[in-house]
């Protein structure tokens, strides 16, 4: 059978580079401004809604005019040839690839024939409960060294009979209050994951303190609480809150108010969204996007690093 005709190679490599261009406005801000400003514009006026240099503006729409993602019009004005809905979806699939390229260098090191097998990591499950969440990452990554800690030992017994039912050998389970970690464990994780602890703590600010402490300097910590705001007008007719404020009434705020010192803060799931936000950016972390939610809308998870 006769082979078909190749595709043109050099097309290819340049229709790469144009995604990365594309992926980068899509990222910076670029798309979203040039959606909301009215068309056909000019570089000044995007630049302006964008709150950007015109002569970055002006390279990236010669990029974009140049493989016929943006139409040019008299007076050199631009516009979008697409309809909102696709531009926002293909944006986001191509803003992946500057992400997958902070993967190469690490990728260099493991493609080789003596190179690290899988994805080697640390990771930290603080508050966690029965070890179902630990256990499963240690399958997924059975490179990966996972540790799980809770202050209730009941908990660790429980997820250390998991760990066995399982057979996961790269997963250790410690009980212990997270506010007062080991030592010994300054920059030790890549990742530190909270699930349904902050709103929960007594003292969420040691917890912090730790977590900031561990985790090395260039990892990521993320923290899952109920979608709620920290306001009551917004809390207000809201599902979310509907269904979780009960159980805080029972369960959360009991727990937040348990510190045997009689400090204990008392958050519970009214303490909410940007009142958690405040607190993580208080102890010197940054919070980071992740996919197209804004890190100010309230949401589940919340992703922060040093």
């Amino acid at each position: 059978m006769a082979s078909e005709e190749p595709r043109d190679l050099e097309q290819i490599v340049r229709d790469g580079l144009i995604t990365l261009v594309f992926g980068f406005g899509y990222r910076a801000g670029i798309l979203d401004s040039f959606i909301k400003t009215q068309q056909p514009c000019s570089a000044e006026e995007l630049a302006k809604q964008a709150g950007m240099k015109v002569r970055y503006i002006e390279e990236w729409l010669s990029c974009l005019a140049a493989a016929g993602i943006v139409r040019v019009h008299d007076d050199d004005r631009f516009s979008l040839p697409y309809d909102e809905a696709k531009l926002r979806l293909q944006g986001h699939i191509a803003g992946v690839i500057p992400v997958l390229c902070d993967s190469i260098p690490e990728l260099e090191k493991v493609i080789k024939t003596d190179g690290p097998r899988g994805n080697q990591f640390t990771l930290l499950d603080l508050g966690c409960g029965y070890g179902w969440n630990a256990c499963r990452v240690g399958q997924l990554y059975p490179e990966s060294s996972v540790i799980g800690v809770d202050m209730d030992q009941i908990s660790i017994d429980r997820a250390m009979e998991e760990q066995k039912s399982r057979g996961v050998k790269n997963v250790q389970f410690i009980c212990t209050v997270g506010g007062h970690l080991p030592s010994d464990w300054t920059d030790k994780f890549d990742f530190v994951v909270m699930k349904q602890v902050m709103h929960n703590a007594p003292s969420v600010d040691d917890i912090m303190k730790e977590v900031k402490r561990v985790l090395n300097p260039d990892g990521f910590a993320a923290a899952w609480d109920p979608p709620v705001s920290s306001y009551p007008n917004e809390q207000a007719n809201n599902k979310h809150a509907q269904l979780c404020f009960p159980f805080s009434v029972f369960s959360c705020l009991p727990m937040s108010l348990s510190d045997l010192s009689g400090v204990g803060e008392g958050l519970g799931d009214g303490w909410g969204y940007q009142r958690k936000k405040e607190k993580i950016e208080e102890h010197g972390f940054r919070v980071v996007q992740c996919g197209d939610v804004d890190v100010n809308t309230v949401q589940e998870r919340i992703v922060f690093k040093k």
